[in-house]
């Protein structure tokens, strides 16, 4: 299989740095980490062979090195998630909610947009912490099991499946509130406070795609493998 027709979950999922790349490109390599290079380039008009050799020169970066949860226990990688992901967005959520309430009501008259941006988020996160307490108190500790022998019931494997289908939705107001947004273009911040929420909005963007790959590109498949 060459690179172009390789998933590109899979490449980010062997190098992880390979997601800065597709950062900066717009490749989907979380909800759509199932399609080849190839078609996401495609997809986006560019052209793969090019993406290729971007994508050799990273990786030949010298000293560049990602974290490969690729290699962890599903126990370790259930922690990172919670540890890192779900806390940075039990800390995040609220503040987003703050900064865009306050935006709106200093500069929502001039900028509809704000209102759109804000009603997004709301439902953004409302369904993100659900989200996150089904993981929770449901499936890791399914995984942990699973990783122990123990194989997955009918009802774990559904809310894996519901919850898999959830990053979609996830995915999906993401691209909204980039586009409310205009790509979070820091020019057209109004003041302080809508830079910040532009910068705030544009960090949760990268830490949720991180999030969603780790996932459905490693954590899902390895735990419906342990128990195959």
């Amino acid at each position: 299989m060459t690179i172009t027709d390789t998933p590109v979950g899979d490449l980010v999922v062997e190098q992880p740095l390979r997601a800065r790349l597709f950062e900066q490109l717009g490749i989907d390599y979380c909800c759509g980490g199932r399609q080849s290079l190839g078609d996401a380039c495609s997809e986006r008009g560019l052209d793969p062979a090019t993406v290729a050799v971007m994508l050799d020169g990273q990786d030949s970066g010298a000293g560049l090195v990602g974290s490969d949860w690729s290699r962890a226990s599903l126990a370790e990688l259930c922690d990172h998630i919670v540890q890192v992901h779900h806390a940075y967005l039990a800390r995040e959520l609220p503040r987003l909610s703050y900064l865009l309430e306050k935006c709106e009501r200093a500069h929502g008259d001039e900028r509809p947009e704000l209102r759109r941006t804000r009603a997004v988020f709301e439902q953004l996160r409302r369904e993100l912490e659900e989200h996150m307490t089904a993981e929770e108190t449901d499936l890791f500790p399914a995984c942990l099991r699973a990783e122990a022998g123990e194989p997955l019931g009918a009802a774990q494997r559904s809310t894996l499946e519901q919850l898999k289908a959830e990053h979609a939705e996830t995915r999906a107001l993401l691209e909204a509130l980039s586009h409310s947004t205009s790509g979070y273009d820091m020019s057209r911040a109004m003041c302080k406070t809508h830079r910040a929420t532009l910068a705030a909005l544009a960090d949760l963007e990268r830490d949720l795609h991180e999030h969603i790959h780790e996932e459905n590109n490693i954590l899902f498949p390895r735990t419906l493998d342990a128990t195959a």
